[in-house]
């Protein structure tokens, strides 16, 4: 099967994006609470609202299923599936734990409508524990795309750079 350039690009872009949108979660879950204190004005931003996982979960997904499935078809290495899935299991697991803790808080705080990891209102480990799942998702995601797009460039398919 020969593959044209532009279906290569398009595998590296998304390969690109993923690994793009796996960085913007670490930074958001290592720094968000960091820079709130720094720079109040982000405490009004979308970073910090309690759906901002979920909707990251809602970009990474299908951008990852796509890249790693085009992938997969031209190299069939097995471990790129393996760190694809083992990431999106964990960050399916984190949403769903964070989720539980915000039921938590809203059943004392039913107005609220910020993440209480990143707005530092709760100092639960268990909380703070979210924020490294996500982190170790992201990981195990970023890995898989690298992976994948390696690959994918090496399998006579030229990645853009």
């Amino acid at each position: 099967m020969i593959h044209t350039h532009t279906e290569c690009h398009k595998r590296a872009w998304l390969d690109k994006i993923a690994i793009s949108m796996a960085a913007v979660c670490a930074v958001h879950c290592l720094l968000m609470p960091v820079l709130i204190v720094l720079l109040p004005i982000f405490a009004t931003s979308f970073f910090v609202h309690k759906d901002f996982h979920l909707w990251m979960l809602f970009l990474v997904f299908p951008t990852t299923g796509m890249a790693i499935f085009m992938g997969c078809r031209k190299h069939k290495d097995k471990l790129v599936a393996i760190f694809s899935f083992m990431g999106l299991s964990i960050l399916i697991l984190a949403v769903i734990h964070e989720r539980t803790q915000f039921a938590q808080q809203s059943s004392v705080d039913s107005c609220s409508t910020v993440c209480a990891h990143c707005t530092g209102s709760i100092t639960e480990a268990s909380l703070h524990a979210g924020a490294w799942i996500n982190v170790l998702g992201g990981l195990f995601l970023a890995c898989g795309h690298i992976r994948n797009y390696r690959l994918c460039r090496n399998a006579r398919c030229q990645h853009k750079h």
